[in-house]
Formats: C-alpha cells, sequence, structure tokens
C-alpha cells in the first residue's frame, strides 16, 4: 500500500530477540524484564512489534486495527473508503470516517508546506508510471504527462470533519501511500498503550514508532541501510518517544529502455525524481509526519530538502550520491540523534 524504504528495524528486532526459533513470536527476558517480540503481515507488507508489556501484546487488538486502516486506506480493494471518494462525483461531499479524513489533512498540511512536493492526489501519475494497483505498462510521454497532471493538485481536495468528508472540485484520485503507513504506527502504539505497555518498537512496513526505554534500559538503536546494497548500515540513530520514516529511490524501480525510473514522482513535473539523493530518514514526533516529511524531502533533493529541513527543525538524515560512493549528510536538528 506504500512506497519502499530502506531501515535495518526488522534486523535490528532480530538481534534483539536473539536466536528465536519461530518468527512469529518469542519473549525475550533482558535486564530484568520481559519483551516480548511478534511479527505478521497486513496491508500488503509485515509488521514487528518489540514490547514490554504487563500481560501479552494484544495481537487481536493489532489484526483489528490494520484490517481496519486497510478498509480506509487500501488503493488496491475497491471497496475501501478512499476508492469509493476516487470513484465518486466531482463537487459533492462524499461521507466518509474521521480517520480518513484526519490523515487526508494532514497530508495536505505537508503539501502546502512543502509547495506541492508531497500530494495526496499524486495517484494518476504513480500508476502512470507503472507502479501502485493501477500500474500502467506502457512508456508514458510528455502528453500522457500534461493529461496526469490536469488530474493532480492538492488545492482542489477539500475536507470538512463535522461531519466527516471530502470532495473534490474536479476529478481526483488519493494516494495516501506516503503517510498511510506512518499513521498505522502511531495507532498501532495507541494500542500498545491501552494495553498497558510500558516500552516498545513498533516497525511496519519500514515506518517506525518507539516509545520507553529498549532492553538495555537505553534508547532504541536504530540502523538505516545503505543505498549501496552491500549490506552495510548508515547510524544507528537513538529514539524514544519518536517515530521515524524513511524514503529511497532505489528499492522500487521500473526499468525501460535502459532507463531506471524510481517509484517516487515528483508531483509538480510528472516525473520520477531525478537527482543525487539516494534516501532521506526522518525522526518526528509521530510516524506519521516522518513518513510524510521523508517523501517530501526525496522529493525536494538534496540541497531544496536539506534546506527545509533546517528552517522546519526537521529531524533529517540525507545519503547523497557521489562520484566516490555515497555521502551522509545530516541536519542540524538530526546532529544529536
Amino acid at each position: 500500500m506504500s512506497r519502499s524504504v530502506s531501515l535495518s528495524a526488522r534486523a535490528a528486532i532480530r538481534k534483539l530477540a536473539g536466536a528465536l526459533a519461530r518468527p512469529l513470536a518469542g519473549l525475550v527476558i533482558l535486564s530484568g524484564c520481559a519483551y516480548e517480540v511478534v511479527t505478521g503481515s497486513a496491508m500488503g507488507t509485515t509488521y514487528a512489534i518489540t514490547a514490554n508489556c504487563p500481560d501479552r501484546i494484544p495481537n487481536a487488538a493489532v489484526a483489528a486495527l490494520l484490517a481496519r486502516i486497510d478498509t480506509r486506506m487500501s488503493t488496491y480493494d475497491e471497496a475501501s473508503e478512499l476508492m469509493r471518494f476516487n470513484r465518486g462525483p466531482v463537487g459533492e461531499w462524499v461521507p466518509v470516517s474521521r480517520e480518513l479524513v484526519e490523515v487526508v489533512a494532514a497530508a495536505k498540511t505537508v503539501a502546502e508546506e512543502t509547495g506541492g512536493a508531497l500530494d495526496p492526489t499524486v495517484a494518476p501519475l504513480v500508476a502512470l508510471w507503472g507502479f501502485g494497483a493501477s500500474a500502467s505498462q506502457d512508456k508514458p510521454d510528455d502528453t500522457a504527462i500534461r493529461t496526469a497532471l490536469l488530474s493532480v493538485g492538492h488545492h482542489h481536495l477539500r475536507y470538512r470533519l463535522a461531519p466527516p468528508a471530502l470532495a473534490k472540485d474536479r476529478a481526483l484520485s488519493i494516494d495516501l501511500s506516503a503517510i498511510a503507513k506512518g499513521h498505522a504506527v502511531d495507532r498501532l502504539a495507541d494500542v500498545l498503550r491501552a494495553a498497558g505497555c510500558r516500552a516498545f518498537l513498533v516497525e511496519f512496513g519500514g515506518e517506525i514508532r518507539a516509545a520507553g526505554p529498549a532492553p538495555s534500559g537505553g534508547p532504541w538503536r536504530v540502523g538505516i541501510d545503505s543505498p549501496s546494497g552491500r549490506g552495510q548500515l548508515e547510524g544507528p540513530i537513538r529514539l524514544r518517544d519518536a517515530g521515524l520514516a524513511t524514503s529511497g529511490d532505489y528499492r522500487q524501480y521500473t526499468e525501460r529502455d535502459g532507463r531506471r525510473d524510481a517509484h517516487i514522482i515528483d508531483p509538480r513535473s510528472g516525473r520520477p525524481v531525478r537527482h543525487r539523493l539516494a534516501s532521506v530518514t526522518v525522526v518526528a514526533e509521530s510516524a506519521r509526519s516522518a513518513d510524510a516529511y521523508a517523501t517530501a524531502l526525496m522529493v525536494l533533493g538534496e540541497r531544496d530538502g536539506r534546506r527545509f529541513a533546517d528552517d522546519a527543525g526537521l529531524a533529517a538524515l540525507f545519503i547523497v550520491r557521489t562520484d566516490e560512493g555515497f555521502e551522509t549528510l545530516r541536519s542540524e536538528a538530526m546532529a544529536d540523534l
């Protein structure tokens, strides 16, 4: 349901769990506390939860939450709220859940702040370049790109909370891949808190939310995969009570006529990003914010993205291609993490 990211959180959890014989669940005793490890799959991706709870990780509540979000925000389920809106009429309010409205509102906020580098109405361009549920198999020409851009523009999308509904003043299709997983991670954190879990690390398709101390007693340490493809890690980044997300251009792409096009589309130009920035990792108060800003900074590129991060006080790590390999740069707010 969302873009590919490059995080080693799953590997970190496996290391934490040690020699677990079975991948679905395990109990780790460290520092006098019991940390349970549970993994699973949902929404077309996988998740891993490491938590110190008074009882056990509430698996049923986790599964119910992820199923609910999928029925609201999936672009692969024609019956989801999102797809129902995408098929809906122009100029009319379409009733949807408050949750969907809140995620759309958050995406629009980042779209406005970044000058459209993130745009929840990017769906026609995603499909045009061969990605997502409605992926085209044909290489787009300039005419097709210009036509698709006529159906893109977050300023043509409206929302209201009471009663919750969405509306569009021209034909638009929403794709929340750049924010929905982060939102799901934050809601999973709510489920764990409601169950009394005192500390946890949630990883869902690459997006992360951490709370409380790691089993070592210190912050959670998350390594970032290097775009080199050699299994190297950048970081680690220290997390406690924060969200983290990575956006990269090297995991998901199409190849046509000898040219590789990344799945990250610039909604302003209608074309895949083409610059030296290989990945961006953002740490924020919520995984939802980290998810959205990571994509926006990836679209902006190394120069404009780093400038935006510094101006906005965003903690961001940039991995940039150079003639010699890769260079890692940090925003001012990321320097101490």
